[in-house]
């Protein structure tokens, strides 16, 4: 019976102070693997801090965060000095700290819908009016984009020296809390559409075109290339240098002009410098049109001169 009260009594007498341990000025329990949601590693974020001891000490900053994704190891002992710097009178606080502490950043993953929900934005913004025209085909990513937990904000960068067709390579800088904190490189496929020139029959090389043998089409401009005429006005009147199929785009440099002068014709040279002005009689060699450079004969030296066309019965020439 004696025994019974004795271990009784122990046991009520531990109990005793284990609520005593808990109740005390202060308690700070920091466990071996924790995440850290800030720029800086601070004890509040990292830690379960109790008592009034520990009131005061969860602004303590422990050092940098390392980069979303990442982690980085922190001694026990460093976490110890810099409660001693803060003035932490560790005799009065019951501690558990382990001799190293993995902490990792809170991160989270931009998925490919949020970049693109991004880019779609940002060409409605950049193609103003045309954006109805335009289409974000595809999107590839470089891989997981990982970015600090929080809200961002993100800012697309766009080539400089092309425009914004086909595939393109655009910037993605990732803002949190005011700070960047990440850029990556994305490419996106970029349609917009518009009409195009075609013809609505075979033509073949030296067939000149009348309106009736074009017409247009809504195209994916990506696909169609650069030089592909959008205004039928820009084909009429115009001779094929090549055979040109039915309903496939037609590029400005598969068409020309009529020549204004053709081979043999006699013209008038012209040369002129100042208020001097000279003319002579002469013979085209070769055809052209306005503005192009041409052989010419002039007939009364028999030399073979170059000039530009002026019309179809004049030749501009330097002397």
């Amino acid at each position: 019976m004696r025994l019974s009260r004795s271990l009784a009594f122990a046991a009520l007498f531990l109990l005793s102070l284990t609520t005593a341990s808990v109740a005390g000025p202060g308690r700070i329990t920091l466990p071996a693997e924790v995440t850290a949601t800030g720029q800086v590693i601070r004890l509040g974020d990292i830690a379960v801090l109790e008592g009034p001891a520990t009131a005061a000490l969860g602004d303590l900053t422990l050092g940098p965060a390392p980069a979303a994704g990442e982690s980085r190891t922190l001694e026990g002992a460093r976490v110890l000095d810099a409660l001693r710097r803060a003035g932490a009178d560790l005799a009065a606080i019951t501690y558990t700290i382990p001799p190293v502490i993995r902490v990792r950043r809170a991160s989270q993953e931009v998925s490919e819908a949020a970049v693109r929900q991004i880019l779609e934005g940002f060409l409605a913004e950049a193609l103003g009016a045309g954006a109805a025209d335009a289409e974000l085909k595809s999107v590839e990513l470089p891989g997981p984009i990982r970015i600090p937990a929080g809200p961002y904000t993100a800012r697309v960068v766009p080539p400089a020296d092309r425009p914004l067709l086909g595939r393109v390579r655009l910037g993605l800088e990732f803002t949190v809390e005011d700070r960047p904190v990440k850029s990556v490189w994305v490419t996106a496929d970029i349609g917009v559409y518009g009409p195009v020139v075609v013809a609505t029959r075979a033509v073949a090389r030296g067939d000149t075109l009348a309106a009736a043998d074009l017409t247009t089409e809504r195209r994916d401009l990506s696909q169609t290339g650069r030089s592909v005429l959008t205004d039928t006005v820009d084909a009429a009147g115009r001779i094929a240098r090549a055979p040109l199929v039915p309903y496939t785009p037609v590029r400005r440099d598969q068409l020309v002009l009529p020549a204004d002068i053709h081979r043999g014709d006699v013209v008038l040279l012209v040369a002129e410098r100042g208020r001097l002005r000279i003319t002579a009689p002469g013979e085209a060699r070769e055809d052209g049109t306005r503005g192009q450079q041409v052989h010419v004969l002039n007939r009364l030296s028999r030399k073979d001169l170059v000039g530009h066309v002026v019309d179809g019965s004049t030749v501009a020439v330097d002397f």
